[in-house]
């Protein structure tokens, strides 16, 4: 049985985070996820993803990164919903959420490896996480739109990731340009592409949502998360 709580800590500049924790049985516990959602926040299908972690062995905990605009965002996948996560998004800047990220990741490294997994917005907020931190063990990012934006500092740890080819938002070039960075990159880094696979691939909630491609992701991502 899943255990399911709200939690709070202070971030470095103390501002007060709350998270939602997935918890398994404790003797189940294999290693820690933080997973961190899109710009439409905390909807169901971050919570389920979220169970089929937790379901599967980890300790899985959602921060509330737009806690410092808004709380509980939750916004419907829709043009509406898109204009104010991106609203959201801007005015909250990249920093700020990578500070809280590495903040809730200070509070779970005591107990358990520990990996960051990230979904679109989120997806280049691992990235970035993963670049200035050294707290974290592995990343995986999906459809990360951002992350051929942040190619100027290495990672510092193992990471995978996801993109569609049908994403216009990450053309084939953007894709070509992030190939090249983790060519080069110290740490080892998958990169997977979908056939048929647009931006959201993996949320059922999606008009683009595709399940072959998100059975596929899911599996590579358990399998190296296992690992």
């Amino acid at each position: 049985m899943i255990k399911i709580t709200n939690k709070k800590i202070k971030s470095a500049d103390d501002h007060i985070l709350p998270y939602v924790q997935y918890e398994p049985e404790k003797n189940s516990i294999i290693k820690s996820i933080i997973l961190v959602y899109e710009i439409f926040g905390l909807t169901s299908h971050i919570k389920n993803v979220a169970l089929a972690y937790a379901k599967n062995g980890f300790l899985v905990t959602i921060p509330d990164i737009f806690s410092r605009l808004e709380n509980n965002v939750n916004l419907p996948y829709d043009k509406n919903g898109l204009t104010k996560g991106l609203n959201l998004k801007e005015k909250l800047g990249w920093d700020l959420p990578v500070m809280d990220i590495v903040a809730l990741a200070a509070s779970l490294k005591i107990d358990n490896n520990l990996a960051v997994l990230g979904y679109c917005y989120g997806g280049s907020l691992a990235w970035l996480t993963i670049q200035k931190s050294f707290i974290f063990d592995k990343g995986v990012c999906y459809y990360g739109s951002s992350i051929p934006d942040f190619l100027q500092s290495n990672l510092n740890c193992q990471a995978m990731l996801h993109f569609g080819k049908k994403d216009k938002g990450i053309p084939s070039s953007a894709i070509k340009k992030v190939k090249e960075f983790i060519n080069h990159d110290k740490n080892k880094t998958e990169l997977y592409e979908y056939e048929n696979a647009d931006h959201g691939f993996n949320c059922s909630d999606r008009k683009s949502y595709n399940k072959i491609a998100a059975e596929n992701a899911f599996e590579k991502t358990l399998n190296f998360l296992k690992n």
